[in-house]
């Protein structure tokens, strides 16, 4: 997703002394009352889904978590913070029961309130064998039964979350999982109500006036087809004292240019993401914010398309594409921000090991060879690829969405590997985000520029979209070792913290050295400009990008 996009709570204090909120406080304050609370905000994207169980891109989780809210929220300095849950749970002494109260003033948006049912429902959406999500596998292994009943072995109501009563809600795990709170607050699993939902039949989610909310705002101005929308202040929201915001309104703005001219007039608050050839003039700037973020970025290489094989099938073929082109080049070159190159695909920071102190990549990069830039070995590899397919020359086509920012990104690309690899042509093919991950998921594609955000800081947030049974990962892989790895790191060693980081070592090599479908390029530091006169705008380094709750302008 990602993308889509969260975090072990045992590490989070570790994680919150490097982290920065990216808000601003200004030094000549006034009356909120008299300053109309009121933001625009750009985004590169349109939202594909509002239906949470289906959620699989960043800008659509970044829109509900505006206007919905779960059991936790994500808040300053990626705190997490109580959401419809009254109090922190009850645990068992086993650690695979929670027991939650939840808030008996959360209400949804038509005035009904929200009750533990409403979570039975949407989680049971999510694993229902009629019409599976694609984010099913996010409760594999972590709530009881969940894989079972996915699969049609058990019953929905066999699913390990249960409605006591209408503000006491019971889940009930197959073994202690040390990331729990993260997935509390992903958007996947918020929230839905059943009797609205039902009631909607096939209009449910097709536009604002077919939905409800019980976040601090609502939707307003959107269809699944629009390209704007608006946020307005949710009256029934149960912290709406909090909400000092009467609207955002949020439009699409493909090119860079562009929503710098809106800004540089006002008509923009917030450009939402600033392309690498603008961050050089705003790096001082004090409306300029750099938001690290545990997101890779990567190309994915898909040797079966639509029944058919390319030269991308072949072993040598991969490992030669992923050593012809020149990460560092492209960050400083391209990027020109804060993102920093990397041969992994789970980003630095994002998990400590079990001592508390050393980090993931850290360890990963001692017990593994990654593979890098190096032509010499990349120009060896592609001709022995052709040798043993004996082709000569050979065209691939390269996905990316349709922004002026992609396609500066994709013609490097292009570039690199045609100069290093001869006799390969790349055809570059823009297409807008919605289309773009429609033909990922169906593996239309031959070479694609895609990311994953961190949803939960834990490597299986990332690592689990690969394996066989999953729908999310877009690529044609499978292996039975990667398997293997992946469930025991929620099966078997799930209280064992030491073996599932190196199960986890084991399958991102696997991965990105051994098989090689994906090509690790950057971790993003989001580079956004923000009106100095907005405060508490939180940015995040994983989840939802930002949360609008608290902002207000001054």
């Amino acid at each position: 997703m990602k993308k889509r996009m969260v975090f072990i709570s045992l590490v989070c204090s570790i994680f919150l002394v490097g982290c920065s909120s990216g808000s601003k406080d200004v030094s000549k304050q006034t009356d909120s009352k008299k300053v109309e609370q009121k933001l625009t905000i750009s985004s590169e994207s349109a939202i594909s889904t509002m239906v949470p169980s289906l959620a699989m891109d960043t800008t659509s989780t970044l829109v509900m978590n505006q206007v919905y809210e779960g059991l936790y929220t994500l808040g300053k300095n990626d705190k997490f913070e109580l959401g419809v849950a009254a109090e922190e749970p009850d645990i068992s002494k086993d650690q695979t029961v929670y027991t939650f109260k939840l808030r008996k003033d959360a209400k949804w948006s038509n005035g009904t309130p929200v009750t533990a049912d409403d979570f039975v429902f949407a989680w049971q959406k999510l694993v229902d064998p009629q019409n599976v999500s694609p984010n099913a596998d996010i409760l594999f292994n972590v709530v009881k039964n969940a894989k079972e009943v996915a699969e049609g072995k058990r019953a929905l109501d066999e699913l390990g979350i249960r409605a006591i009563d209408d503000n006491t809600l019971e889940i009930t795990l197959e073994k202690p999982t040390p990331y729990l709170v993260s997935l509390l607050s992903f958007p996947v699993l918020y929230p839905q109500n059943r009797a609205y939902v039902q009631s909607q039949g096939e209009k449910y989610a097709s536009d604002a006036e077919h939905l409800i909310y019980n976040g601090p705002f609502k939707l307003s101005k959107w269809s699944a087809v629009g390209d704007n929308w608006s946020y307005v202040k949710n009256e029934t929201y149960w912290d709406e004292k909090t909400v000092k915001l009467k609207t955002a309104d949020v439009t699409v703005v493909k090119s860079p240019s562009t929503a710098i001219n809106l800004f540089k007039t006002g008509e923009l608050d917030v450009v939402n993401k600033l392309s690498g050839d603008f961050v050089a003039n705003y790096r001082n700037d004090p409306a300029f914010v750099a938001v690290p973020q545990f997101v890779t970025f990567f190309i994915k290489m898909n040797g079966q398309r639509n029944g058919k094989t390319s030269i991308l099938n072949n072993i040598n073929a991969r490992k030669a594409i992923a050593q012809a082109f020149d990460k560092k080049g492209f960050v400083k070159s391209v990027l020109a921000d804060k993102s920093t190159p990397t041969d992994q695909l789970i980003p630095p920071g994002q998990t400590i090991m079990p001592d508390g102190k050393t980090d993931f990549v850290k360890s990963a990069e001692k017990a593994n060879d990654y593979l890098t830039y190096n032509p010499k070995k990349a120009l060896a590899l592609w001709k022995k690829a052709k040798d043993e397919l004996k082709i000569e020359n050979v065209t691939l086509q390269f996905l990316t969405d349709d922004t002026d920012s992609a396609k500066r990104s994709a013609e490097y690309f292009q570039n690199q590997l045609e100069t290093h690899l001869p006799g390969l042509k790349i055809e570059v093919t823009q297409v807008p985000f919605t289309i773009r991950v429609q033909r990922d998921q169906s593996k239309d594609y031959d070479l694609e520029l895609s990311g994953w955000g961190t949803d939960y800081r834990d490597p299986l947030t990332v690592l689990r979209i690969f394996t066989s049974d999953s729908t999310q990962g877009g690529v044609t892989f499978s292996d039975p070792t990667y398997d293997q790895l992946i469930n025991q790191t929620r099966n078997e060693y799930a209280g064992n913290q030491e073996q599932r980081m190196k199960n986890f070592m084991q399958a991102q090599n696997i991965l990105i050295n051994k098989v090689a479908v994906l090509a690790p390029i950057y971790n993003r530091s989001l580079s956004v400009l923000e009106n100095t006169k907005i405060k508490n705008l939180y940015w995040h380094s994983f989840g939802p990008t930002y949360s609008l709750k608290w902002a207000e302008k001054q």
